[in-house]
């Protein structure tokens, strides 16, 4: 049986209608002064599809043209949070004609480093950074990545004018909390992991803002923070040794599902009703029937990406607001 022969760039383009050359700036990331619309771009990424065609990366390098390749840094212990962003920006990224390689590290700047020189041996110009919020490690992260000017972050970085983008609670927690007022609800809290991270950092900042923006002074015994336990349900046992029995909070934000599942968990087993919700859309917290914030994925991703593939935008960078849905 003879051997299939490999797609060329050529039958792409006849079977899109395009030239050899409009083909090959959105299959292989050709000459700049090619220009190609969109629905163009379209029938190409459509044909290129049905033929199967797989671009030759190291002619198109060789040939001066950049890889079709974004590179994506992803700490390896990340939340469902930024585990669903990387689903989104997979999305996004394939609808402009982009693939994405990602690294996985977890606090090892070394190990970046030396990801990030591989992806530039693949022709991988353009990248975006969802790993960079380490306390600890600021200054070794400073050395390296305050040069290089090609990534774009998730969250403002150490970094003095990096591009980012950034999110918003302060409007949906406002809301969330506005809607409690309406029902009654006085003792309001919230529950989040180590405030070390900035990331819960800022999320007990938002809190704290929407609170005082309905007229409410946030009660510290009804805020608090996970310890370093490994354990959940240890983490939970102490949340309600501290927090639910003592004072029965009547609301209360957490922002990750998982928490929220098993302290609901000890919640039925005490027999206790208190109200949750959520901030990061995971699909657990609608199987446990609780409300949780719509974070517009959708929309960070599109950020990241046109930040990325506009260098030389030196506008405000883009905050994402998340998304209040009601109870």
């Amino acid at each position: 049986m003879a051997k299939k022969q490999k797609v060329t760039l050529i039958e792409v383009a006849e079977l899109a209608g395009v030239s050899r050359a409009a083909a090959g700036k959105v299959l292989n990331g050709g000459s700049d002064k090619i220009g190609v619309g969109a629905e163009a771009r379209k029938r190409i990424l459509e044909a290129a599809r049905k033929l199967n065609y797989q671009p030759n990366m190291a002619a198109s390098i060789l040939a001066g043209g950049q890889s079709k390749i974004i590179g994506v840094f992803i700490d390896s212990f990340a939340p469902y949070r930024t585990m669903r962003l990387l689903q989104e920006i997979e999305q996004v990224s394939s609808s402009l004609g982009y693939r994405i390689m990602t690294s996985f590290t977890h606090e090892n700047i070394p190990h970046m480093k030396a990801d990030y020189l591989a992806f530039q041996r693949y022709g991988i110009k353009n990248f975006i950074c969802c790993a960079h919020k380490y306390p600890d490690l600021e200054s070794e992260f400073l050395n390296f990545f305050s040069s290089e000017d090609n990534i774009v972050f998730m969250e403002k970085p150490v970094c003095e004018g990096r591009r980012y983008v950034s999110v918003s609670r302060v409007k949906a927690l406002t809301q969330m909390i506005a809607a409690a007022i309406g029902k009654g609800y006085r003792k309001i809290g919230m529950i989040s992991a180590d405030l070390k991270l900035s990331t819960e950092a800022a999320l007990y900042q938002e809190f704290h803002q929407a609170m005082r923006l309905n007229g409410l002074e946030p009660d510290p015994r009804l805020i608090a923070q996970h310890s370093g336990n490994p354990s959940l349900r240890n983490q939970t046992d102490e949340m309600m040794e501290q927090v639910i029995l003592p004072y029965l909070p009547e609301v209360l934000y957490i922002d990750d599902a998982v928490h929220a599942a098993a302290l609901r968990t000890c919640l039925l087993e005490h027999g206790i009703k208190t109200n949750i919700y959520g901030g990061n859309n995971d699909p657990l917290f609608e199987g446990l029937g609780l409300k949780s914030f719509d974070p517009c994925y959708r929309q960070i991703a599109q950020a990241l990406l046109d930040l990325l593939l506009k260098p030389d935008y030196h506008g405000d960078m883009p905050v994402i607001e998340a998304v209040f849905s009601g109870y």
